[in-house]
């Protein structure tokens, strides 16, 4: 029933940002169509555009997937061998705390020299961006394992492997799931500058194109399929992560008492 009554919640809200939205722009001249469109024309935009985009919005949804699964993957194994390894911390620790902040719009240019024109660039660049978050967060979830955890697992005889399997990663999970959203959501936005990358298909494309021709109503339909596809895939984390981590002690009911 609460769920139901946040979901509705939700919707009122949408609804009453298109009346206010539809309002100001078919009613008053205070904004011009070409800095904020009316919900008729970009209805009308995508309406021209829909013939065109389930081949864009597979050439994406590839593409993202792609960068966002091995940003993961790379991203959760650098994290566990820093934590394993202190050589391995010594080596990697540093690199990755120094290439963590750099932009990575900057190495469009960069990527397009090494790896020139293609999808492998594109799927680099979203799994780099993805990896950075990934692998610190892992890092520091492993950190801050409550010492009495391995201290009893080593009283038990437990051996380092053993611990590190068996204590570190169970723990490590359930506090890796915002730093995966993070990631699931700046993959979107990194898919848009990929496509930067000799694109000649997908919503990124299709982005660049519609602003050559100063079609706003075409970007803000863009825009929309963006932030659709971003929820849908935050709401699939979310439901995988209460399947795997049902056992642990995060629930929305600890949450609702504080309501």
């Amino acid at each position: 029933m609460r769920k139901r009554l946040g979901s509705l919640k939700s919707l009122i809200l949408i609804g009453a940002i298109v009346i206010v939205w539809a309002v100001i722009t078919l009613t008053t001249d205070l904004i011009r169509p070409v800095f904020i469109p009316s919900p008729v024309d970009v209805w009308n935009s995508f309406t021209l555009l829909l013939s065109d985009l389930p081949r864009h919005l597979l050439s994406s949804i590839g593409l993202t997937l792609g960068g966002f699964a091995i940003g993961v993957i790379v991203g959760i194994f650098l994290g566990l061998m820093m934590a394993y390894s202190r050589n391995f911390m010594d080596v990697t620790g540093p690199v990755l705390e120094f290439t963590r902040p750099i932009p990575v719009f900057a190495l469009i240019p960069l990527f397009l020299l090494w790896f020139g024109i293609g999808r492998l660039p594109q799927i680099l660049l979203i799994a780099l961006g993805v990896a950075a978050i990934i692998g610190v967060s892992t890092y520091e979830a492993i950190k801050n394992v409550p010492l009495v955890y391995i201290r009893a697992a080593q009283n038990l005889g437990s051996s380092k492997m053993i611990i590190f399997k068996n204590v570190l990663i169970p723990y490590m999970f359930p506090h890796l799931v915002g730093a995966i959203r993070v990631g699931a959501a700046l993959s979107w936005g990194l898919d848009v500058a990929a496509e930067f990358i000799g694109a000649q298909v997908g919503l990124g494309y299709l982005m660049i194109i519609r602003q050559f021709y100063l079609d706003t109503a075409g970007i803000f339909v863009v825009v929309i399929i963006y932030s659709i596809l971003a929820i849908g895939l935050d709401q699939i984390i979310r439901k995988v992560e209460e399947k795997v981590n049902v056992w642990t002690e995060r629930s929305k009911a600890s949450f609702d008492k504080l309501a």
